[in-house]
């Protein structure tokens, strides 16, 4: 007997069953897809941040004041970039402010700093059209890609050297502030804390329009990677409770951890799912076993060995998962996008200008497909169909053809 008629025979016991088959097959669908979803969806998170990490770079460090009584001022900012290991201090003033274009509002952060510093900070940013902004022009600011250019029609483009207006708080007497647009950053995407495509930077001396009296923060850049976690700590014991140091390493290692925990829960309820599954198909081979007990008679009274009565049956298994297996990868890859492009924040940690603590680090990621993640969705389901299908095949195999002939 070919291999072929094997599966054909198979193939036809599963049709001739339909509702009961396709149930069967559910149960491995849905373990399958769970697996291909959760493990990508990780992978892509993962991805994701080590991507921004290579933008602001392992060296950068960014430190927040946790309390308003006691703000950054210029003696802080002295004392840290005297302490060894420290290369450049970085301030900056920041305020989360909105274009308004009648009734549609933009919320976008203003950032002002020293915008020479912005290559340094920024890994491959780059201006499009115009120049960056000096310390001297107050009014100056250099718009990312999603302000000069809006995704939604509601929004009007912004172009060189037209005002800006941003609007600050809402309510009846909320303050307005006017800029000139002198730059139009390339699209960078999210990256630490900010989305660059959402930010107006401003310079230091928009200190004076902003009507801020403190500094909202500092970037902190390190001589190495290998002295980072020694200016992390020096920073640390400098401040106190007064402050928080975020490095991206630290922010790769909650979502890692993150990461981690879901992958294990989820990982949990995918193998639950799949040992459910399993169940159903022991169970379904049974029941298939008992229906054709006179089948099995008739076979054996034929010539056929056990070992072929009992392949038939592992057969019939082993197609479940097949097509189980195949739908599940299929559904797994499109939730995974789904998933990808649904959770739009992570907290990381205080946003640009909060003397507290939470943030939304904002923008979706691509799930990763690994060749091996496919070849385990695929191969690991036809495996635990056919350990599941094993003992009633088994059993089959060992039924005596004279008793088999007489069921009723």
């Amino acid at each position: 007997m070919q291999l072929a008629d094997y599966y054909r025979m198979a193939f036809k016991a599963l049709k001739d069953r339909k509702l009961r088959s396709t149930l069967t097959v559910l149960g491995i669908v849905i373990g399958s897809a769970l697996i291909v979803a959760l493990v990508a969806s990780t992978s892509g998170l993962s991805e994701s941040v080590s991507k921004q990490i290579e933008k602001v770079g392992v060296t950068t460090l960014r430190v927040f004041s946790t309390s308003q009584r006691i703000p950054i001022s210029d003696d802080d900012l002295a004392a840290v970039q005297k302490i060894d290991g420290v290369k450049e201090v970085v301030p900056y003033y920041s305020k989360r402010l909105s274009i308004t274009y009648g009734s549609n509002t933009l919320a976008v952060s203003l950032i002002a700093l020293d915008q020479a510093k912005l290559e340094s900070l920024y890994k491959g940013l780059q201006i499009t059209d115009g120049v960056i902004v000096d310390n001297y022009d107050p009014t100056g600011v250099v718009v990312g890609s999603a302000i000069s250019d809006p995704p939604e029609e509601t929004f009007l483009p912004v172009n060189i050297n037209e005002m800006l207006t941003l609007q600050g708080e809402t309510g009846s007497n909320a303050p307005s502030y006017t800029f000139i647009v002198k730059g139009v950053l390339a699209p960078y995407g999210t990256v630490g804390f900010d989305n660059i495509d959402e930010t107006v930077f401003a310079s230091m001396s928009a200190q004076t329009i902003l009507q801020i009296q403190y500094y909202s923060g500092a970037y902190v850049i390190a001589e190495s990677p290998d002295v980072v976690e020694q200016v992390v700590n020096s920073i640390t014991e400098y401040f106190g409770g007064n402050a928080r140091v975020f490095t991206a390493t630290a922010m790769l290692e909650t979502v890692q951890s993150i990461s981690s925990q879901m992958t294990v829960f989820l990982g949990g309820v995918a193998v639950v799912t799949l040992v459910v599954a399993a169940v159903g198909i022991t169970n379904t081979m049974f029941v298939s076993v008992m229906e054709r007990t006179r089948e099995i008679g008739i076979l054996k009274s034929l010539g056929y060995r056990p070992r072929e009565i009992m392949f038939l049956f592992l057969s019939e298994a082993a197609l479940t998962g097949v097509i189980g297996s195949i739908f599940g990868t299929i559904l797994g890859v499109i939730i995974s996008f789904f998933l990808g492009g649904g959770i739009p924040s992570f907290s990381f940690g205080p946003p640009p200008g909060s003397r507290t603590s939470g943030s939304d680090l904002y923008g979706s990621y691509t799930p990763v497909f690994s060749p091996e993640l496919i070849m385990f969705s695929l191969m690991f389901p036809i495996f635990i169909a056919v350990i599941a299908g094993l003992y009633p095949a088994w059993r089959a195999s060992r039924m005596n053809a004279v008793t088999a002939l007489k069921y009723e």
